[in-house]
């Protein structure tokens, strides 16, 4: 699923205050501190800190940050990322909770939620933190978060609603690969065959082929029937990814 973490990569800065002493009209020039800028500052060190595989420095500048700017989404979805990579997963779920409350909260930190939410198996709770994304004012990866609802519906054995998902989706973006993907591979497991291989063609001329995408093709042709087809896309995806998991089967099918 897509996880949309906005944050901004800011250089401190502040507010310029001029000030005059007395005795003199010369003004004094100072850069006031600004928090919001410090708190994202902190973010990005801690978020690096992270990558790098030091948590003990990714969480004191983390909460530097929430000292800073207790308010900001950026801190409280950061502190999420983080409890989340060290396996705390009640915390995880509560700074999300702060995030999507926070003063400043968008749709991304909502549909990170839906992303976490989803992965812990809470489907109905994971359903209404997508929509509530994709309502949100100024709201601009709505083709994402359906896309996101799609996967996790389709996740829980809903098929019939990943279906519609996906389906908006590509009314956002009629080129939303996985999408295109996931509906022809629906279609192929409700055994709408001829559905599966016209949604399979859309794909294939968005995208270019994938081993993935070949043995999908295989299987919809020989539901189908139609071996020389299904000989067709076997020769491509040896040819092609010879080295795939999905090519290994192919060949172990064969004998």
């Amino acid at each position: 699923m897509v996880l949309l973490i906005s944050l901004t990569s800011l250089m401190m800065s502040g507010c310029v205050t001029e000030r005059t002493y007395s005795g003199t009209d010369v003004p004094v020039t100072e850069r006031a501190f600004d928090n919001v800028s410090a708190a994202r500052q902190r973010v990005q060190l801690g978020l690096t800190y992270l990558q790098k595989g030091n948590s003990e420095q990714a969480k004191y500048n983390l909460d530097k940050a929430l000292e800073f700017a207790p308010n900001l989404e950026d801190v409280h979805v950061a502190l999420a990322y983080y409890y989340q990579a060290v396996g705390e997963i009640e915390l995880t779920e509560k700074a999300y909770r702060q995030a999507i409350n926070a003063s400043d909260a968008t749709g991304d930190s909502m549909n990170n939620f839906g992303v976490f939410l989803c992965q812990q198996k809470k489907y109905d709770q994971a359903e209404q933190m997508f929509l509530k994304a994709v309502k949100m004012p100024k709201y601009t990866r709505s083709a994402a978060s359906y896309e996101n609802l799609g996967i996790c519906s389709r996740e829980s054995g809903d098929l019939k609603k990943a279906q519609r998902y996906f389906g908006m989706a590509l009314n956002y973006d009629p080129r939303r690969a996985t999408s295109l993907l996931e509906l022809s591979e629906i279609d192929f497991e409700l055994g709408h065959y001829q559905a599966a291989k016209d949604g399979l063609a859309r794909y294939h001329r968005v995208v270019a082929e994938s081993a993935q995408s070949l043995a999908l093709g295989i299987k919809i042709e020989q539901g189908l029937n139609n071996t020389e087809a299904m000989k067709k896309f076997g020769i491509l995806l040896l040819a092609k990814f010879p080295s795939s998991d999905e090519a290994k089967q192919y060949r172990e099918s064969m004998y």
